[in-house]
C-alpha cells in the first residue's frame, strides 16, 4: 500500500502548481483540500467504499476532484462518454452495476432518462426531487483527507469496443497507470516545469492518463473542456505549455491557425488515429516537436511512441515499445512474424488490464491480441496499418460500422445499408452510409433524423448515397473498399 498519489504530492510540493482551469491555478495543497471536501459531499451523499460510482462530467474541476477522491473513499469510477445517448449510456450503467452517477446540468436529462434508475447526484445546484444536489450534501472533510492505494485495486473501468463493436468495460488497476506513469517518464522525460495541456476527454484513457501521470510527476496540467483551435494556438503561443496530447483532426485546425510552431512545446503526443504523412510532413516542417503513440484503452494508454528525431527519420513509424512493455507481431498461427511483415499486433506487460468487466481476468504473463494490423522492421520499431478491421476514426473516435449499420437498419424504409469510413482531411475520415431502399419515397433527410434518436452525434453518417444494391464478392461479403470509391464520387449526400 501507498499514501494516494494526491496527498503524497500536497506533501512533497505543497506550492506547485497543480491544475490550471481557465486562469485560474490550483497548487497541490489546495486541490487535495478541495478533493477532501469533495470525497466528504459525496461520503454524505451515499457513496461508499466498494461502490462503482458512474462518473458523466465533462473536463471541468469536478471531474478532476473525482478521479482524485476514488482512492480516499474505496471507490472504482466508471467513466462514461457525455455524449452517449441515453440508450448507449444505460448500456454501460447496467454493465458496470453502477448504483450511484454523478453528473452535471447537461448530462442531467440523460442521467434521469436512463431506465436502470440509479441514483442521481449533480454537481450543480438544481432543483429536481429525483437527484442529490452535492453541493447540499455535508461532510466531515477531515474524514477523508487522505488516502491508500492499493496497486491491485481497479481505479476506473473505461468502455472500449474493442474488435467487437459491442463496448466492453476495461477494468484499469491503479498498478496499470502507475506503470504507464512511470514507462511514459522514461521515454518523454519529465521536468519539474512541465504543463500538460489536457483537451483530451478525461472518460478516456488518454486525458485520465495525463490527470495521472501529472500528479506523480508533481507537474501541472492545464485542463480544457473542449477543442477550440484559436484559444488553444494562443494558449500555446502565451503560455509555457510543454506538453500536448492531440488527435490528427487536432492538429490540423492547429495548423490551420497558425503554421508557427509554439516557444515553449517541448512534445506533441498525436495518437488516436494514424496521421495522414501530408499531415506530418506539414507540422514536421513547421517546427512541430512531432511525437507518434500508439496505445489503447486495454493498455492504459501508451504502448509505443517515437521521439520527435525519430518521426522525421521514419515517418508513420510510432517507435519502439515503452519499458516493461513487449510487443509481437504474429501471423494467423501465432508465430511471430519476419521483420517488415503484416500480422496482428499483441501487446504483454504490466500496464495491461484486469480484464473486461464480466470476462476471465487476464494472466500476469499474457499476450494481448489488439486486433490492430502492423509490423515490426528491422530494427523493431513498429508500424500500425490498419486499427481494427473496418474500425473508423473520426476525429479521435472510434466508430463501429456494425453499431450504425444495426441502428440504421431498425427504419423500415432500409434494405441493406454498408458503413464505411470516408477519407477527410479535416477529421481523418467521416462516417459514409450506402443504403438500398425498400421505399423509394424515403429522403436522405428522413434517415438521418431517424438515426440522430438513436446514435450519439459523432456516429452520424455525413456522407450519404443510395445505391441499388451493394458492392459484394463472390462469398456474398460487402466489398468496402468499392463501398468508399461509391460515396467518394458525385451524387452523394454530404452533411455538414
Amino acid at each position: 500500500m501507498m499514501r494516494d498519489w494526491l496527498s503524497a504530492q500536497a506533501l512533497a510540493r505543497p506550492d506547485g502548481a497543480a491544475l490550471i482551469i481557465d486562469e485560474a491555478t490550483l497548487t497541490y495543497r489546495a486541490l487535495h483540500e478541495q478533493t477532501a471536501a469533495f470525497a466528504a459531499r459525496l461520503a454524505a451523499a451515499g457513496v461508499e467504499c466498494g461502490m462503482i460510482v458512474g462518473v458523466l462530467l465533462s473536463n471541468r474541476l469536478e471531474a478532476a476532484l473525482a478521479v482524485h477522491a476514488a482512492p480516499r473513499l474505496g471507490v472504482t469510477l466508471a467513466l462514461f462518454n457525455t455524449r452517449l445517448t441515453p440508450a448507449e449510456l444505460d448500456v454501460q450503467v447496467r454493465a458496470a452495476t453502477c448504483r450511484v452517477l454523478v453528473c452535471e446540468r447537461d448530462t442531467l436529462p440523460a442521467a434521469l432518462a436512463l431506465p436502470s434508475a440509479p441514483r442521481v447526484l449533480c454537481i450543480d445546484p438544481v432543483d429536481n426531487p429525483r437527484l442529490t444536489p452535492i453541493d447540499r450534501c455535508a461532510g466531515d472533510g477531515a474524514a477523508y483527507c487522505e488516502g491508500a492505494v492499493d496497486l491491485d485495486a481497479p481505479l476506473a473501468i473505461i468502455f472500449t469496443s474493442g474488435t467487437t463493436g459491442t463496448p466492453r468495460g476495461a477494468v484499469l488497476t491503479y498498478g496499470a497507470f502507475f506503470a504507464s506513469a512511470m514507462a511514459s517518464a522514461y521515454r518523454l522525460g519529465a521536468l519539474p516545469h512541465d504543463r500538460w495541456l489536457c483537451v483530451l476527454p478525461l472518460y478516456h484513457v488518454g486525458g485520465l492518463s495525463i490527470l495521472l501521470r501529472s500528479c506523480l510527476y508533481g507537474t501541472a496540467v492545464d485542463l480544457w473542456q473542449r477543442f477550440d483551435a484559436p484559444a488553444i494556438m494562443e494558449r500555446l503561443q502565451s503560455a509555457p505549455v510543454t506538453l500536448i496530447s492531440l488527435v490528427p483532426t487536432m492538429l490540423y485546425r492547429l495548423l490551420e491557425q497558425s503554421g508557427a510552431a509554439p516557444p515553449h512545446l517541448r512534445l506533441v503526443l498525436l495518437g488516436g488515429a494514424a496521421a495522414p504523412p501530408d499531415l506530418l510532413e506539414r507540422a514536421l516542417q513547421a517546427g512541430w516537436p512531432i511525437a507518434t503513440t500508439y496505445g489503447l484503452t486495454e493498455a492504459a494508454s501508451q504502448v509505443a511512441t517515437a521521439l520527435p528525431e525519430e518521426v522525421r527519420r521514419k515517418p508513420g513509424s510510432v517507435g519502439r515499445p515503452l519499458v516493461f512493455t513487449r510487443v509481437r507481431v504474429v501471423d494467423e498461427w501465432g508465430r511471430d512474424q519476419p521483420p517488415g511483415v503484416y500480422g496482428d499486433i499483441l501487446v504483454q506487460g504490466p500496464t495491461l488490464m484486469y480484464g473486461y468487466l464480466g470476462a476471465t481476468p487476464l494472466d500476469a504473463d499474457a499476450w494481448f491480441p489488439t486486433g490492430d494490423i502492423g509490423y515490426l522492421d528491422a530494427d523493431g520499431d513498429l508500424w500500425v496499418v490498419q486499427r481494427r478491421s473496418d474500425l473508423i476514426i473520426s476525429g479521435g473516435e472510434n466508430i463501429y460500422p456494425a453499431e450504425i449499420e444495426q441502428a440504421l437498419r431498425q427504419h423500415p424504409a432500409i434494405a441493406d445499408v454498408a458503413v464505411v469510413g470516408v477519407p477527410s482531411a479535416e477529421w481523418g475520415q467521416q462516417v459514409g452510409a450506402a443504403i438500398v431502399l425498400r421505399d423509394p419515397t424515403v429522403s436522405v433527410t428522413e434517415i438521418l433524423a431517424f438515426s440522430r434518436t438513436r446514435l450519439a452525434g459523432y456516429k452520424q453518417p455525413r456522407v450519404v448515397r443510395i445505391v441499388d444494391e451493394l458492392p459484394r464478392t463472390a462469398s456474398g461479403k460487402v466489398l468496402r473498399a468499392a463501398v468508399i470509391d461509391l460515396l467518394k464520387v458525385e451524387g452523394a449526400t454530404v452533411e455538414g
